[in-house]
């Protein structure tokens, strides 16, 4: 017997153990969610359900009351702490390190439930997703019903105006940033202005010499208290970002949790990039 089907086994008979007692809960109205990313908390919280929590990714920070919840794992979940906490849903993402952790949860019998990404279409997917999970549609659809309206709005004010020449960087050395297919590419575009690497999927590693040739009207980087000294080693005398277009660029900060996750928060930086392309 492979030690991958007995790892299997093992944590199905976890499950199994934590769970039967509880098998006559209503499947519509879970009351033990676990979150395997922090914008899927962040998304649990806004539909009003952040009680229900019993266990969260490791960057869970948002809103406050996420920090006190237990942690499952960061990047690599681990399946045997989520099965202990005896959830009747576990939230995960389309994309991510933890999918060996889901595929492990799927096969043990626990209910989980992938929500998509790629896009802001996603986004707002997601949530309607999550509350029908949770069993709280009507807060979904007024949740998702009042970010399209301020999505729209932003549409509105971005048409007819010039667009400025964009990179949206996640990560500052080497340079690494929003491609196409991603919801922050949507964030961009939607805002105003124009990615200069649209036409490349995913999130490109971009070189030294693309930044400080390519025509950079406007640079988007995330501010977090974590990563300050890898940015501003980059943006320093030597870094990879001080010299050329790119650090002649108009720049704008945006914090980190905000812009990163595909969560309700991403609305806001959405309105942000759209008063900047002005």
């Amino acid at each position: 017997m492979s030690r991958k089907l007995l790892f299997v086994l093992a944590l199905a008979a976890i499950v199994f153990a934590c769970r039967a007692p509880e098998r006559g809960a209503a499947a519509s109205s879970p009351h033990r969610v676990v979150t395997l990313a922090p914008n899927l908390t962040e998304i649990v919280f806004a539909l009003g359900a952040g009680d229900r929590l019993v266990g969260v990714s490791e960057y869970s920070d948002y809103p406050d009351a996420a920090r006190s919840i237990p942690r499952v794992g960061g990047l690599e979940v681990d399946p045997e702490k989520v099965a202990a906490l005896r959830p009747d849903l576990v939230l995960a993402v389309a994309e991510g390190n933890a999918q060996g952790a889901v595929r492990s949860l799927q096969a043990a019998g626990l209910p989980v439930t992938v929500t998509p990404s790629g896009s802001l279409d996603a986004v707002l997917e997601s949530i309607r997703l999550v509350a029908e999970r949770l069993g709280r549609p009507e807060a979904g659809r007024r949740l998702v019903d009042e970010l399209s309206k301020r999505r729209e709005a932003v549409r509105r004010k971005a048409e007819g105006r010039p667009q400025p020449r964009a990179l949206l960087l996640v990560w500052p050395d080497p340079p690494q940033a929003a491609g196409g297919q991603t919801f922050l590419n949507d964030v961009l575009t939607e805002a105003g202005a124009r990615n200069l690497v649209g036409d490349r999927s995913g999130w490109p590693v971009l070189s030294k010499e693309y930044v400080a040739t390519a025509p950079i009207d406007l640079l988007v980087v995330p501010q977090s208290v974590e990563a300050r000294e890898a940015w501003e080693t980059a943006f320093g005398p030597e870094g990879v970002l001080s010299k050329g277009t790119v650090a002649n660029a108009r720049r704008i900060q945006v914090p980190e949790a905000a812009l990163t996750r595909a969560g309700p928060r991403v609305f806001d930086v959405l309105e942000k990039l759209a008063d900047a392309t002005r």
